[in-house]
């Protein structure tokens, strides 16, 4: 019994280590770099990371993880705002680095904003440097597919921006 209770420790640990810079990189953009609102924010998302463990699929690959965190990261800074326990930016403002956004993002999220959830999530991938086999891998969907969906919201943000 103890093994076992050392063993998840020891696992949640390791996944922590991996991913301890987009964790901290989420939370300083969030709080707006505010040391003590960092720190506030790092314990809320562990703790939550560690009462949603089970929901990480056993042999999840790296870009998964990442994303399965990430996503958690998001819903726990919602939370956070909806309780208005801490001074915000906007949700869709939060990236996975601690940097400033790119250039031309305010034009991206205007073009992409008729976009359904699945394709904003695959933009979002897109976006962090992702391939189609990894977006694929990490939305479930066969490679070829993730390409297709991909071509295709490319294409309904072309036609957007002809539009404007």
């Amino acid at each position: 019994m103890a093994d076992d209770r050392t063993s998840r420790y020891s696992e949640f640990d390791a996944l922590m280590a991996r991913h301890q810079r987009l964790i901290k990189g989420l939370c300083w953009w969030y709080a707006g770099g505010d040391a003590d609102r960092v720190a506030d924010l790092m314990q809320e998302v562990m703790a939550a990371l560690w009462h949603w463990r089970h929901t990480l699929r056993p042999g999840a690959t790296a870009l998964q993880e990442r994303a399965w965190v990430h996503i958690r990261c998001r819903s726990v800074f919602e939370h956070m705002r909806r309780r208005q326990q801490v001074e915000t930016v906007a949700i869709d403002a939060v990236q996975d680095v601690a940097e400033e956004p790119p250039a031309g993002r305010e034009q991206i999220d205007r073009l992409s904003a008729d976009l359904s959830a699945a394709e904003q999530q695959l933009l979002e991938l897109v976006l962090d440097g992702y391939t189609d086999g990894e977006i694929g891998e990490t939305m479930r969907l066969a490679p070829d597919e993730a390409a297709r969906m991909h071509a295709a919201v490319i294409e309904k943000m072309k036609q957007k921006a002809r539009e404007v």
